[in-house]
């Protein structure tokens, strides 16, 4: 039912997807002024870009797996034997802060989701 709704405006793009949905629109999208462009072949989604594009859309839907990256990153954090790199530590803590944010925001949205 999600799909057909999102596919019932054939004005964009729809890229179903297992952290968001992408309703591409090149004006706007972040991917398509981050990427380079190789000879001929459309542009690749950059690493993470996803998750701030005015383009994507995101619900209860997507929440398991927005979680399960969470937790994967905090796994990795965790896990490491002996510390990080500085840069590393600094993207890690840069992704759980996009991520929380992403899940907190879903969560007071959805009232299946949200605490009382």
């Amino acid at each position: 039912r999600r799909l057909r709704t999102m596919l019932s405006h054939l004005a964009v793009i729809l890229h179903p997807g297992i952290l968001g949905d992408c309703f591409y629109q090149p004006a706007t999208a972040l991917c398509a002024r981050q990427a380079r462009q190789p000879a001929g072949k459309k542009p690749l989604p950059m690493l993470n870009t996803c998750l701030t594009c005015p383009n994507a859309r995101r619900s209860s839907v997507h929440l398991p797996r927005l979680e399960q990256a969470r937790d994967q990153a905090l796994q990795i954090t965790g896990n490491c034997h002996g510390p990080l790199p500085p840069l590393q530590q600094a993207a890690l803590a840069s992704h759980l802060g996009q991520l929380d944010q992403l899940i907190s925001q879903i969560a007071s949205n959805d009232p299946e989701t949200s605490q009382p």
